[in-house]
């Protein structure tokens, strides 16, 4: 019985140990003021407003659904009642990754008849160089999504045996958890359209359909229609895909018109190290199931075909679904070996597991990882943090801030929150000016010294010499300013 229960015991001590660090590493980053306004001021801001009955979002300058479709926010509105903030999202999301090894755990047990076998699988997922670097970047929604859209595979994959009523529950079931996962973002929908054709291809002739439409219908009224028709003209997606145009579906008529800009922009991107990056970290073993790679085939298209390397760098939320779906694939391929024979299975895993323990140990930030003492997490002496701690004591509970963005996570726990030198110059998508308050009503400046250039520094200038603000105070290097004139 012992021996039985032994590979569950090592999965939950090895979940709570993942947990329990990384944690106190990501909650670390944020106490040092190393965490960004892009992205945690944003989300951090979006949770607090949605908590007050209020929707625009200052930092990003878009309404809260006009950034993304990230209704499962509400979820998190009474934590924002009873005190909660940055470090208990971050946490949250900590606690979401690690339990996503459950899900990995139960299908691998079920394909692969071992649950010896099954832990190696459960243990890789928390290895993943992407797992880390996902705890790392703070709270993301498709990140907290992991868990509902792996576990939601696992229902649909494994049919039970028995009556139609326990047929029915079990569908429901599954309907539930992938309803949790789309209604954390809009692009886990582009991810549940792919399981429906994967479903459909392996005999669900009523569920795979069935969640295919529904997918095709979410996205289109919420992806396609709703968070555009929010964001104005401006969206989340303007400027990341350069010729190819400005939304998802600008991007697909394009390269259906212009096949050669797509495929340039493939080129260009160096598409095969990324797909190294996604499939060396499990032995490429997502390769032996190239039907379950339906289900990430468009994000990871979004991710190649814009103009920046951020989305196809394997460190931020950009591959929370590639990554899982790989971890899925990974698994399906082992069962595929299996079928022919059993140690071939076995064997797979073993090279899942060492894949994921190497790549950590050359890629990874985790504690034995070669780039953990590189500066992703920060240590807990930066100097810097008395002087934003000072600057922030004098800033009140709803003064009008424009802040260097180290500090903006900090500070929205509030309505109106900027980005210096907003709202002075206009940047992110705050194109518009109707959607800014009057500078004039911005109260306070936070302003790391030495940290601005060009621009940014001639408008901190022309605002002191002008006498809008003074009462500077400085303290190791962080200089906050009070307006002086009304």
């Amino acid at each position: 019985m012992l021996a039985r229960r032994l590979p569950r015991a090592l999965l939950a001590a090895s979940i709570t140990c993942w947990a329990v660090t990384l944690s106190m590493l990501v909650v670390q980053r944020h106490n040092q003021f190393d965490t960004f306004d892009f992205d945690l001021g944003i989300h951090d801001q979006s949770i607090w407003l949605l908590a007050h009955g209020k929707w625009f979002n200052t930092v990003c300058g878009l309404p809260v659904f006009g950034h993304h479709a990230m209704f499962a926010y509400y979820a998190l509105v009474p934590f924002v009642w009873l005190g909660g903030g940055p470090n208990l999202w971050n946490v949250l999301q900590v606690v979401a990754l690690a339990l996503a090894a459950v899900p990995v755990f139960l299908l691998a047990r079920d394909r692969l008849r071992n649950e010896w076998v099954a832990l190696c699988f459960g243990l890789a997922w928390l290895l993943l160089p992407t797992t880390g670097f996902l705890a790392w970047e703070t709270i993301h929604p498709e990140t907290m999504a992991l868990p509902f859209f792996i576990t939601g595979y696992y229902l649909a994959a494994t049919r039970p045996e028995g009556p139609e009523r326990q047929a029915r529950r079990h569908n429901l079931l599954t309907a539930a958890f992938l309803l949790a996962a789309v209604l954390w973002k809009e692009d886990i929908a582009l991810a549940c359209i792919g399981m429906g054709m994967v479903l459909t291809f392996r005999g669900r002739r009523r569920f795979g359909p069935a969640l295919f439409v529904a997918a095709v219908a979410y996205f289109g009224v919420v992806g396609l229609w709703m968070v555009p028709h929010l964001a104005g003209d401006t969206t989340a997606y303007t400027g990341l895909f350069g010729v190819l145009g400005d939304t998802p579906g600008e991007m697909v008529r394009t390269s259906m018109a212009h096949p050669s800009l797509f495929f340039q922009r493939l080129s260009d991107n160096n598409w095969l190290s990324y797909v190294w990056q996604v499939y060396a970290p499990v032995g490429m073993l997502p390769l032996l199931a190239p039907v379950v790679l339906v289900m990430s085939l468009p994000m990871m298209l979004i991710n190649l075909l814009t103009i920046n390397d951020f989305t196809w760098a394997m460190y931020y939320h950009y591959q929370a679904v590639p990554i899982a779906t790989a971890m899925i694939a990974a698994v399906e391929g082992a069962a595929f070996l299996a079928r022919r024979r059993m140690v071939l299975g076995r064997v797979a895993a073993g090279v899942v597991l060492a894949s994921a323990l190497v790549t950590s140990s050359m890629w990874g930030i985790l504690p034995f990882s070669s780039n953990h003492d590189l500066g992703w997490w920060s240590p807990d002496d930066d100097p810097a943090v008395a002087g934003w701690k000072a600057a922030l004591e004098r800033v009140g509970p709803t003064d009008v801030v424009s802040a260097h963005y180290k500090a903006v996570p900090h500070l929205t726990h509030r309505e109106v929150v900027y980005t210096f030198p907003n709202p002075w110059i206009r940047s992110n998508f705050l194109n518009d000016p109707a959607r800014f308050v009057s500078p004039s009503e911005v109260t306070w400046l936070v302003i790391q010294d030495g940290t601005l250039q060009g621009k940014e520094e001639m408008t901190l200038s022309d605002l002191l010499a002008r006498g809008e603000y003074g009462d500077a105070q400085t303290v190791a290097g962080v200089t906050s300013y009070r307006r002086l004139l009304p």
